[in-house]
């Protein structure tokens, strides 16, 4: 299976929670200590802080959230995604879509399961995952 492959499945997986609304499951992808740079707000450094961000994320109404794993590699026990994220935000007129990008390394755990070590989230104003087809 490709880095591609395997990365996607982290973030399809990341994907259920999210739909599920469920913090502590989408933390729970996140090493112990995970971090996640997002330009939404202050870093979020740990489980804990990553749990509470997506729980105040939650209340924000973002909608049909999608993450495609546009670039990857990876060697050993460490690796890296590219991925691009849309979804749909409460906006003045209606739900508004979004575009941006994260950058993720990611190391495997003791049970050889993959678990996301920093995400470093940036807003885009387009889709891109066209310039990757």
């Amino acid at each position: 299976m490709t880095a591609k492959d395997q990365f996607q499945r982290v973030m399809n997986r990341y994907l259920e929670r999210y739909a599920a609304h469920d913090p502590e499951g989408c933390a729970d992808l996140y090493a112990e200590t995970g971090v996640i740079l997002s330009p939404y707000g202050p870093p979020a450094i740990g489980r804990a802080a990553i749990r509470d961000e997506h729980a105040a994320w939650f209340l924000e109404g973002e909608t049909n959230k999608s993450m495609i794993v546009l670039d990857a590699a990876l060697d050993g026990a460490a690796g890296f995604c590219l991925v691009a994220y849309s979804a749909d935000v409460p906006g003045d007129n209606g739900p508004m879509r979004v575009h941006g990008a994260s950058v993720n390394t990611l190391t495997k755990d003791k049970d050889g399961d993959w678990l996301i070590q920093q995400t470093s989230l940036n807003e885009l104003e387009h889709d891109m995952t066209q310039a990757f087809t």
